[in-house]
């Protein structure tokens, strides 16, 4: 079964915007849409909002300026010999993505399918754990922006591998986490968790269902909430002495984005606190604007308990 082209984005669909405009006025999307509506410094943060406000307002001026964007990064294959230029990859997969109906768009698709498709080969053999999950979010996300099956069942292999092989049933990830004294390992779950929820949103928009795989009910949302408490306790952190509130606190404001899109599906206990702190988020490297584009949850979801 081919992919499934929507109008929307890498990670949601019309459905998504048209919510947020029905609850605009709501305080989280009010937040939001500020920051769709500001100047960004940085290249790929300028073109996501520019996309992103071509779907929400129809705005062709910004969509031309997103496309500009795209073409002024300067992209190539080689970008995917690194974890960090897997997700630069990923956040310009998402701006191209936002611009399916743009008369760019036969363009873009000529100019970057061939990029994108080459640039998973980099990474094939990589051995870090958290490395074969980005890999595996790149491989998804040429899939669903290409119409490209190959790439998209290779990326939802990895997604199905780590959830048998990687989260433990604590939450924990293991090989990325679990590095006792590792300086970096909250850091280091928290873009584990990021891989595999923006993996599992990107199979959802050509109606491949990820989020319902399970290894004996462990997902990514165990993963999810593994780092939640830790937001909040970060002295119980068991993988080594001195992580600070201030410390997570930095890690989800630049990181986690993708928690939006997880609490969506799957309501957790306690997050309200978490959102109130670091909302609105924003990163093209987790996610986009996730408040906008997945804050405004439909109801009646079950909730998951945090501890």
């Amino acid at each position: 079964m081919p992919p499934v082209e929507r109008d929307g984005g890498l990670f949601f669909g019309a459905e998504e915007l048209q919510l947020a405009r029905q609850r605009r006025h709501d305080p989280a999307i009010r937040d939001a849409l500020s920051v769709l509506d500001a100047p960004a410094p940085q290249p790929l943060d300028a073109a996501y909002l520019a996309a992103l406000r071509f779907l929400f307002a129809d705005d062709a001026e910004s969509a031309a300026a997103a496309a500009q964007g795209v073409q002024n990064a300067a992209l190539n294959a080689d970008l995917a010999r690194t974890r960090d230029g897997c997700r630069m990859l990923i956040g310009w997969l998402s701006v191209i993505s936002m611009l399916r109906r743009h008369p760019s768009w036969p363009t873009l698709r000529q100019r970057y399918a061939g990029l994108y498709s080459d640039s998973i080969v980099t990474l094939t053999g990589a051995d870090d754990a958290l490395d074969a999950l980005w890999l595996g979010a790149l491989q998804l996300a040429v899939g669903v922006v290409f119409a490209d099956e190959s790439a998209l069942e290779s990326g939802a292999e990895v997604y199905r591998h780590a959830v048998q092989s990687v989260i433990h049933p604590e939450g924990y990830l293991r090989g990325i986490a679990d590095i006792p004294e590792a300086a970096d390992g909250y850091a280091a779950q928290v873009s584990g968790t990021c891989a595999l929820a923006l993996m599992a949103e990107m199979a959802a928009q050509t109606d491949r269902d990820l989020w319902s795989v399970n290894n004996r009910g462990v997902t990514p949302v165990t993963a999810t909430t593994y780092l939640h408490f830790y937001y909040f306790y970060p002295e119980k952190w068991i993988w080594g002495a001195g992580l600070t509130r201030d410390q997570t606190e930095a890690v989800l404001r630049r990181d986690g984005a993708f928690i939006e899109m997880v609490n969506r599906r799957f309501p957790l206990r306690g997050i309200e606190i978490l959102l109130a702190e670091l909302r609105p988020f924003f990163s093209p490297l987790a996610g986009g604007l996730t408040t906008l584009t997945h804050g405004a949850a439909p109801e009646s979801k079950p909730r998951w308990r945090l501890w």
